[in-house]
């Protein structure tokens, strides 16, 4: 793919109102609370979830302008043909490197060992398609910064900048997923459908076992901490104060906080997640006899929900501590291995 091809998505006609919601919200569990419950997006709203939605660049542009073309919301489509415009410009300024006066360093993700997960780099170029076609030839995840080099006085730190003036991150096929500009940033406004918080369905309550997605495309369990009447409250406050002239709320302020389970048997909190993207998650491994995570994520949910007692949980953390532990010691001593006559999994 062409540099210039990166903003050039192939719009598609308007679908039905079910394919518009699994386009605004991830979560199949809070799609079918939304349609039990009758719930209605307005345009400036579903701007709002398209631009947090985490779609493809090019799906994002098309989403939002199909969205700019019928909205009979003025305001919004002044937003988003300005939003649309400045995202055209600024790749436009970040491939443009004519004068050699920036270097593109090229930094792919790296899959397991040491530095798992971290973008690493992996070479310098003065040529945009140099480095998106090395990139491309990794096939895993990467990213395209752009710095300063040099004698450039704008946005300089040092003998060269040290912060990018634009970065591009890519997916494994390639795709650009995420666009970040230095050049021509304009100012935090939590009027605009970009960072404004709007009315969202939250179906979770507290001790809700859920599951969803990391960063790293892994799979998460987890259990919801806080209270959906407090949440409502605390999002029609928000609301208020924006109407008010409130210019610190925003989007993030929608986030829930959940505990989320790790492979040694503890729980990780976070207080950064959108309701959005979580499913509801009903445990099928259970073991009480030598635990699992299933069972932890039971006995965590029980006393979260006030049934439950720490004993227990502390009881089915040692035993599937010791379980695990068992596990470890006899795949190292008879590792596993395929056969591939057959498919299946031999001792050796």
């Amino acid at each position: 793919m062409k540099g210039e091809q990166l903003m050039e998505p192939e719009l598609k006609n308007r679908g039905s109102d079910r394919e518009e919601l699994e386009l605004l919200i991830p979560s199949e569990t809070v799609r079918e609370y939304a349609r039990e419950t009758g719930w209605t997006f307005t345009d400036f709203q579903k701007a709002a979830l398209l631009y947090h939605r985490g779609l493809l660049l090019k799906d994002e542009y098309a989403h939002l302008k199909a969205l700019g073309d019928r909205t009979s919301d003025h305001a919004l489509k002044g937003q988003i043909a300005e939003y649309l415009e400045g995202m055209e410009k600024g790749f436009q300024n970040f491939r443009e490197n004519s004068d050699r006066n920036c270097i593109y360093v090229l930094k792919v993700k790296e899959d397991g060992g040491f530095w798992d997960g971290e973008y690493l780099v992996c070479g310098y170029f003065f040529d945009w398609e140099t480095a998106l076609g090395y990139g491309k030839k990794e096939k895993d995840p990467f990213e395209i910064e752009k710095y300063l080099v040099d004698g450039i006085k704008g946005f300089e730190d040092g003998p060269c900048s040290h912060t990018p003036v634009g970065e591009i991150r890519f997916d494994r096929d390639g795709e650009a997923v995420c666009f970040s500009n230095r050049e021509g940033m304009v100012d935090f406004n939590n009027k605009r459908f970009e960072e404004a918080i709007i009315e969202i369905p939250n179906p979770f309550e507290r001790g809700d076992i859920v599951k969803c997605r990391g960063a790293d495309g892994q799979e998460l369990f987890g259990i919801v901490e806080g209270e959906r009447g407090k949440w409502l409250e605390r999002l029609e406050r928000h609301l208020d104060l924006v109407k008010n002239g409130d210019t610190c709320v925003d989007f993030q302020d929608l986030f829930i906080s959940v505990a989320f389970l790790c492979e040694d048997g503890t729980f990780d909190f976070s207080d950064s997640t959108i309701p959005l993207e979580l499913e509801r998650y009903q445990p099928r491994e259970e073991d009480w006899v030598n635990g699992s995570l299933d069972t932890l994520l039971l006995c965590a949910r029980d006393i979260y929900c006030s049934g439950g007692y720490l004993s227990t949980f502390f009881d089915m953390l040692r035993r599937y501590r010791q379980s695990r532990r068992k596990w470890i010691e006899v795949y190292w001593k008879f590792p596993l291995q395929l056969q591939p006559e057959s498919g299946t999994c031999k001792k050796q």
